[in-house]
């Protein structure tokens, strides 16, 4: 488990003990912006419901925002509970008009939590995919067909500009996906359908190891 920077304003909520029995290795310290640190960069203002409100009713909210912004590459704001459910008198077009404020005009992604325990996890888990990714790749196309004819035309549909149409067009013309993609551009040409954009992105990409190279 990876190093967690924690505000020291933030020891009364109880939740740098949680990070740290779950393995997190707890620097605390006095953060110039935002609450925790869970990478370089990486810094995340934490709101509970009721604070958020009360946070906007006296003006804090925009300035804390703003150096947020300001002091992290990658700000997030993180808000814990019910934002709509508290016993704030509030109304609920300012609290809208914040969330909209920081998504958008900020730019900086919301997240949500329901309780301590799920900010927790959401911390953690943001250290973890900070600092050691997702854990395995993602794979760029869905699930792939089980016939040999279906997966032929899935193997040509990864090309640029080649829909089902088109792959079944290279398929019957050129017998089998190993010909279509050997085929020069002046081969493709004879294919009724594909056009000269698609040629061209086709042997673009089949070409891009060389050319990067």
């Amino acid at each position: 488990m990876g190093r967690i920077i924690v505000d020291s304003r933030e020891g009364r909520s109880g939740l740098a003990a949680r990070l740290a029995e779950a393995g997190a290795e707890i620097i605390i310290e006095e953060l110039e912006s935002g609450d925790y640190v869970v990478a370089e960069g990486v810094g995340v203002e934490r709101k509970a419901a009721t604070d958020l409100a009360a946070s906007i009713l006296d003006g804090r909210l925009m300035p804390q925002i703003e150096l947020l912004s300001a002091c992290y590459e990658r700000p997030f704001f993180l808000i814990e509970g019910d934002m709509f459910n508290t016993r704030s008198q509030i109304r609920e077009e300012a609290l809208v008009g914040a969330l909209s404020y920081i998504a958008l005009l900020k730019r900086i992604p919301i997240l949500y939590s329901a309780n301590i325990a799920q900010t927790a996890m959401m911390l953690l888990t943001m250290q973890r995919h900070a600092t050691e990714g997702l854990g395995y790749e993602v794979p760029l196309r869905g699930a792939k067909p089980k016939t040999r004819s279906s997966q032929a035309q899935f193997l040509l549909e990864g090309l640029p500009g080649v829909g089902p149409n088109a792959a079944r067009k290279l398929l019957n013309h050129f017998g089998s996906p190993r010909a279509a993609l050997l085929a020069d551009a002046n081969q493709l040409k004879k294919v009724p359908g594909v056009g000269p954009k698609t040629i061209a992105g086709i042997q673009e990409v089949l070409d891009w190891g060389e050319r990067e190279t």
